[in-house]
């Protein structure tokens, strides 16, 4: 334990949490993007139905009033599924600033841990271990495959934060 907390003391936060800010922010930049376009996209496809309502009343379309009708009620449909999708996405986009204070008290706990860690009683020492390992499987000849709960991997590459950023 003390060498991976010696490991994770040695990437700086700055690193880390801003690497990781950067990449959500731009997940959901991306998503906000690619449903104000879809949601641009159907709004303007509603309103070409919509003109072609008028066409039919004027007796200049082919399309029947029915079937323009039940296009017109799924553009509809659509529509406001995706003005929905769309302020879910702004949402997610505005509560940046919470995924970056969010980011910087995981960091912050990680670390603590680990600077306590030496100095903390037995049942410190297990509750901290607890936090940080999923599961132990021992094999023959003392083998052994620790599953953490937060990857070196992922901690090196950003935080793991699938329950704050999902």
């Amino acid at each position: 334990m003390r060498q991976i907390f010696e490991r994770m003391k040695a990437i700086p936060k700055s690193d880390i949490v801003n690497i990781r800010y950067r990449e959500k922010m731009e997940e959901r930049k991306s998503l906000l993007h690619s449903v104000r376009a879809e949601y641009a996209k159907a709004a303007a496809d509603l309103e070409t139905l919509k003109g072609e309502v008028i066409k039919t009343i004027r007796g200049e379309s082919t399309f029947s009033k029915e079937l323009l009708s039940s296009l017109i009620a799924e553009a509809e449909a659509k529509c406001q599924e995706l003005q929905e999708n769309m302020e879910t996405a702004q949402a997610a986009y505005d509560e940046g600033k919470t995924v970056l204070a969010s980011l910087n008290a995981q960091y912050d706990d990680i670390i603590s841990w680990a600077e306590m860690y030496d100095t903390a009683s037995m049942e410190a020492k297990k509750m901290i271990v607890n936090c940080l390992i999923k599961r132990v499987d021992v094999y023959r000849d003392y083998k052994l495959h620790i599953d953490f709960n937060i990857d070196f991997e992922q901690f090196c590459g950003g935080l793991d934060i699938v329950t704050i950023a999902a």
